[in-house]
């Protein structure tokens, strides 16, 4: 028989914060390290959705509040009250009445890495050193970011050989340091975190250009940023936005903040620009003051064009994907689709000769946010009449934080004849989880993977697995990007049913209208 203290052991092994809470919620029992995730060391009598973000609270409740006696949850990725990150798992274990849970934060495992590794340096790549920068946001450490503008030149003059060679020194060299995570955000942008030893991290431009020194190659040019990682008068939750901050734009080369900035000031510097931004992106919602056009998506065998997916057109200056993810981050997501969708339904019952199937993106986040996707649901279900006529693509910008409660939106939508499915596959969030997890009408591959096909054997036999995958489960899959007579041939032997791209023309200002005494039968764009 296990001792108990061997039972708890095995707890701990896997977590830092063990609870366990009533049915509605309310903690009973805590150990572990409590001082982490609250300011009271006696959680007991507590409501457990205390140690969350406001905004992850509900979601925490209608979790816990549908389990049932025998049923597990998680690992979920949560944010705690602090603005951490946190996975939580859940277990309802009967004859006792009550919810074991446990949290973990990431890092304390070991080794604080959780994302991928760039292939070129063997660093850490842009989304594993950006976690470890907010797991050390508030710290002791500084943060120190080079940008080489002419490391692609120097690189384009040697062989594939030498090249390959070079990119590794750096690497080896940058992983040499004296640091807790280096990595590589962009192809001329990398940085290190340092855990309290600022003199550990002022040596990096050299350390990217002492192997093209060595090699007697063209001198490097070199940007750099050195930041403390604890912004003073500033929470823990605003250090990791104004890191996600500085860390974005610098990969990107937008970063503008004066030298020596701290990142108090660059944070108010990103609020007084997100605030500028979002009063004027809520306007433009307010208004509909956004264009709408159609690009056709068609059935590849035969060129005839299934239905059109409605793509947001902001001003001529912004980049519509960049502008969603804006919104995204700032929760105005949802705001955006209720108006994307209700301005599709209205050109639908404005003209009655518009008889083509649309596709809309709705943000993964309206779909996971209970509150908004009531809204969406809503919406959808006062125009059922035209279900038939339109399709639901999900877009993969934002995490799906529980697949299964996002399957369940996704069925209630399908239920009302709606044709719903996974937007960008292969790309971001959108991966096999969302195949596994999700019952869907079709999947709409990456067009940076269609862009790849032929160039990597590997690759393709992946993707044909994920299309024999789909084709087993009656699901459509539709080919982005396709640009050329060759890419068209790849796709259709890959076994795509549909495509779209530039190959297929322009998208077009209106919806193609028809005589009424002509109308065709609307096109089913999906498998039923």
């Amino acid at each position: 028989m296990l001792k108990p203290i061997r039972l708890l052991a095995f707890a701990f092994a896997g977590a830092d914060l063990l609870f366990e809470i009533d049915r509605e919620g309310t903690i009973l029992f805590a150990t572990g390290a409590t001082s982490g995730f609250s300011s009271s060391s006696n959680l007991a009598g507590q409501p457990a959705a205390n140690l969350f973000l406001l905004s992850e609270r509900s979601r925490f409740t209608i979790i816990a509040r549908g389990l049932s006696p025998g049923e597990r949850a998680g690992p979920l990725p949560m944010i705690l009250a602090s603005g951490e990150k946190a996975m939580l798992s859940m277990c309802y274990l009967p004859p006792n009445d009550h919810i074991s849970c446990t949290l973990v934060k990431p890092g304390n495992r070991g080794s604080l890495a959780v994302g991928g590794t760039d292939t070129e340096t063997g660093l850490a790549d842009r989304k594993t050193f950006l976690s470890v920068a907010e797991q050390s946001a508030g710290g002791k450490g500084v943060i120190s970011l080079v940008n080489v503008p002419n490391l692609s030149d120097v690189y384009s003059k040697l062989s594939q050989e030498d090249a390959a060679n070079l990119m590794a020194s750096i690497g080896t060299n940058m992983k040499a340091m004296d640091v807790i995570m280096a990595g590589r955000l962009s192809t001329t942008a990398f940085g290190v975190i340092t855990e309290d030893d600022p003199h550990a991290a002022k040596n990096l431009a050299a350390r990217i250009r002492d192997p093209v020194r060595e090699r007697g190659l063209e001198a490097l040019q070199t940007e750099e940023v050195l930041l403390a990682l604890k912004g003073h008068n500033l929470s823990h939750e605003q250090n990791i936005l104004a890191l996600r901050y500085v860390i974005g734009h610098f990969a990107e080369d937008k970063l503008k903040s004066e030298p020596g900035a701290d990142l108090a000031q660059i944070f108010e510097q990103m609020m007084n620009e997100t605030i500028a931004r979002a009063q004027v992106f809520c306007v433009t919602v307010a208004d509909g003051a956004f264009d709408i056009a159609f690009e056709p998506i068609v059935e590849l065998k035969t060129g005839v064009t299934a239905h059109y997916e409605a793509l947001t057109r902001f001003q001529p200056s912004q980049s519509p994907a960049e502008t969603i993810r804006f919104a995204e981050d700032l929760g105005l997501a949802d705001s955006f689709d209720l108006a994307l969708v209700a301005k599709v339904f209205h050109l639908l019952e404005a003209d009655p000769l518009i008889v083509a199937s649309v596709a809309i993106n709705v943000s993964g986040r309206s779909i996971a946010n209970p509150a908004s996707f009531a809204m969406l649901e809503g919406l959808l279900r006062r125009q059922r009449v035209f279900a038939e006529r339109v399709l639901i693509e999900v877009t993969e910008t934002v995490e799906l934080p529980d697949l299964a409660e996002a399957d369940k939106a996704i069925q209630s939508l399908r239920k009302m004849g709606y044709r719903v499915g996974i937007d960008d596959f292969g790309s971001g969030a959108a991966t096999l989880q969302y195949l596994r997890g999700l019952t869907v009408d079709f999947v709409k591959v990456d067009g940076s993977l269609i862009q790849r096909l032929g160039t990597c054997q590997h690759e393709d036999a992946l993707l044909r697995g994920v299309l024999a995958n789909c084709a087993e489960r009656h699901i459509e899959t539709i080919a982005e990007w396709i640009d050329s007579t060759d890419k068209l041939k790849r796709c259709i032997e890959m076994n795509f049913q549909l495509g779209q791209g530039r190959h297929f023309g322009a998208a077009l200002d209106n919806l193609p209208r028809v005589f009424r005494h002509n109308v065709p039968q609307a096109r089913r764009a999906a498998v039923q």
